[in-house]
């Protein structure tokens, strides 16, 4: 058996997951299975590779890394496309530099899962996929809902190969109706469903919800719908067809505002909505973000996040901040007297906050019982939240060619089923002698020719 077909322990383990997800979506639900041992054999065309792995896809703001400075003796570039930092040893010092296409995002999709080639477009590799089929317990893909009946893979079809299968597509409007074939990401969900036009700020066009945020959301409901077609398989001994929604799954989200009509006829198209980051559901202030003290290293600067439920929360809030005739004034001293004059509430305590540091106030508030949490970035949280090392979020794994570099880990904690982060993500093709030689056992004889003929 090969260095990486180790035995896995988790509660999923002796699972085995055929995965034909690429972008995020389908990647994400998969990968959240091998957390739990799960085997993920992840398939990548023969002539290419997924365009997550080296960034193949040009950025339409500019095709190549821009430099940027940092506070030492290294040079890194940011990539516009994905918004990541690539370090580089500087040139002249004799070491060996790291490759820029070793692109982060992709071995955040996939840690964790092995990694084959494999050209579908052929007859033998097409009758390759009906063996894999034949040994796996899952199929995942996030391809429009034409692709696998064109390889003669329709759910019946497969359901002869392996009568217990769980096939889970991920789409954004779903396998059925007219609109079955149109192509999406996170972001189309996000506009079709409605929360697009639910985010950003009063008065101004909608913000939209950064990265395919719910491309990562999506991929949570499509493991735990996963992970439901495979409990119902080992009871039943029958497999599952999952034709999961993106959008529909976006639209879970929108309970309050579709309430909100319902109840009391009110739309999302109206001046004082989106509310931005106050809330209007229940009517709370102070619910805002405001400006501390100091930059990043970029020229951003640090805000801190400050919330009152209670009218306790509030006067230790007023205490805080040393402005205890606050609770006394008509505009504050009630909680719907504060939401109908939060913009001057808000100014009140940007005032104060302008010139603190931004853990500094979230340790005062948290220590008399306020809510409050700086804005963090992705630095933040991956080198210095103290917390999140605490708990174990950025295991470090060594990759072939990042070197040492930290994982996003599994944030469910649970006593008797714990979550692993089960290697690296894998190099391209990685695992194909494990896969047809081990699992499908064909010679290595055989593994060569097609490799020769382009079917690997």
């Amino acid at each position: 058996m090969s260095g990486r077909a180790h035995e896995r322990s988790g509660v999923l383990s002796g699972i085995r997951v055929l995965d034909f997800s690429w972008k995020t979506v389908g990647p994400w639900a998969a990968r959240l299975l091998t957390h739990y041992g799960a085997e993920v054999i992840h398939v990548e065309r023969a002539d290419g590779w997924d365009s997550h792995r080296y960034n193949a896809v040009p950025s339409i703001l500019n095709d190549h890394p821009k430099p940027v400075d940092l506070p030492s003796d290294k040079q890194a570039h940011v990539d516009p496309q994905f918004n990541t930092l690539r370090e580089e040893t500087p040139a002249g010092n004799g070491a060996e530099q790291k490759a820029l296409y070793a692109a982060p995002y992709f071995n955040t999709l996939h840690h964790g899962k092995l990694a084959i080639s494999l050209n579908m477009k052929s007859p033998e590799g097409l009758k390759i996929v009906e063996q894999l089929i034949g040994v796996c317990d899952a199929l995942v893909e996030n391809f429009s809902a034409e692709v696998l009946p064109s390889w003669g893979l329709s759910w019946e079809n497969m359901q002869q190969l392996n009568r217990r299968l769980v096939y889970m597509s991920t789409t954004g409007f779903g396998h059925t109706g007219d609109w079955k074939g149109y192509r999406s990401f996170g972001p189309t969900a996000a506009a079709q469903s409605g929360l697009s036009l639910a985010s950003g700020l009063p008065g101004k066009p909608p913000a939209g919800w950064g990265f395919s945020y719910l491309d990562v959301m999506g991929g949570w409901m499509g493991g735990l719908a996963l992970i439901q077609g495979l409990l119902q398989a080992k009871k039943t001994g029958k497999g599952a067809r999952i034709d999961y929604s993106v959008t529909e799954g976006a639209m879970s989200m929108l309970g309050t505002y579709l309430l909100d009509y319902q109840v009391n006829g009110r739309g999302t198209r109206r001046p004082d909505f989106p509310p931005g980051n106050r809330s209007i559901f229940p009517n709370l202030a102070p619910h805002n973000t405001y400006r501390c003290a100091g930059q990043d290293r970029v020229g951003q600067d640090w805000w801190i996040f400050i919330a009152c439920e209670t009218q306790a929360q509030f006067e230790s809030l007023c205490d805080v901040m040393g402005q205890t005739t606050l609770t006394l004034n008509r505009k504050f001293a009630t909680r719907e007297a504060r939401f109908a004059n939060q913009d001057e509430l808000d100014a009140i305590i940007s005032r104060w906050t302008r010139p603190r540091r931004r853990y500094d106030i979230m340790q005062q508030c948290q220590a008399a019982g306020i809510i409050a949490a700086p804005v963090q970035s992705a630095e933040d949280r991956v080198e210095y939240d103290p917390q999140l090392q605490h708990r174990k979020m950025h295991p470090i794994i060594k990759h072939p060619e990042l070197g040492d570099v930290p994982n996003e880990g599994y944030p469910v904690k649970m006593s008797r089923t714990t979550a692993f982060v089960h290697g690296r993500a894998p190099t391209y093709a990685e695992d194909n002698q494990y896969v047809y030689g081990e699992i499908l056992g064909m010679s290595d004889e055989e593994i060569y020719s097609l490799q020769e003929r382009g079917i690997i």
